[in-house]
């Protein structure tokens, strides 16, 4: 009988223990697929959070998503996830993003517990099969793409051309083309206003995230907008080729 009820306890024990959230670690990221995410949303458990920018954020995310770029999480996340132990899962725009890698350590340095990245990030919830939503649509516009070779006739014929670095501000502060602003994707919303109305020729780190820039520039009154092909690293790429 003491077996019995020796036994029993033990079940309990480990059901109860297995109930209990394991705090997160910075190093060790905790991983859900679409399919496990959708299941935390359906339970109205889960927070979804967008670690892109703002503009990208609000022209497409997992419906219902928090938008926190990665560069304001610190500021933001206190205002914004107010309960550190509700579940959020992080993502951003591509399969193995590095940014919502950084949120996660970030969070859990800050003491959220239950929290996840997304596998596969937008692109592996897309090719499951679920929507997603759009709040303010970047209407894309033809773009035309420069090497550097071309950039650099530009800079010596093209008076006036405007080369704005939108990478953040440590990528900029670590090396960037001569004569460059740098207003990070991240507040490009916010600085429009900042940006002269001259040829521009936008910068980022490889090409992936200029070209909604530009376009978002089009659709804010730019005429003469283009783009470096391939971003810095296939300008450090070619450097490292000569």
């Amino acid at each position: 009988m003491a077996l019995k009820h020796t036994a029993l306890f033990m079940i309990c024990l480990i059901l109860l223990l297995s109930c209990v959230a394991v705090p997160a670690k910075a190093d060790n990221p905790r991983y859900v697929d679409p399919e496990e995410t959708v299941s935390l949303i359906k339970e109205g458990k889960a927070l979804t959070v967008d670690t892109m920018s703002y503009i990208e954020c609000m022209d497409h995310r997992i419906p219902g998503s928090i938008c926190i770029a990665l560069e304001e999480f610190d500021k933001n996340a206190p205002l914004l996830l107010k309960d550190k132990k509700r579940p959020i899962v992080f993502y951003c725009e591509s399969k193995n993003c590095e940014r919502a890698n950084e949120v996660y350590r970030k969070a859990a340095a800050m003491g959220y517990e239950d929290i996840y990245i997304l596998q596969g990030g937008l692109p592996e919830w897309k090719s499951a099969g679920y929507e997603v939503e759009t709040t303010k649509r970047v209407r894309r516009m033809p773009v035309v793409s420069v090497k550097f070779n071309q950039l650099q006739k530009m800079m010596a014929e093209k008076k006036g051309l405007l080369i704005l670095d939108v990478r953040t501000e440590a990528m900029f502060n670590e090396g960037h083309i001569d004569g460059a602003i740098n207003i990070p994707m991240y507040i490009l919303h916010k600085k429009l206003h900042a940006i002269p109305h001259r040829p521009v020729i936008v910068v980022d780190e490889n090409g992936k995230r200029s070209f909604i820039a530009c376009s978002f520039l089009i659709n804010n009154g730019f005429k003469d907008v283009q783009r470096l092909f391939g971003g810095m690293n296939y300008k450090e790429r070619q450097d490292k080729k000569k």
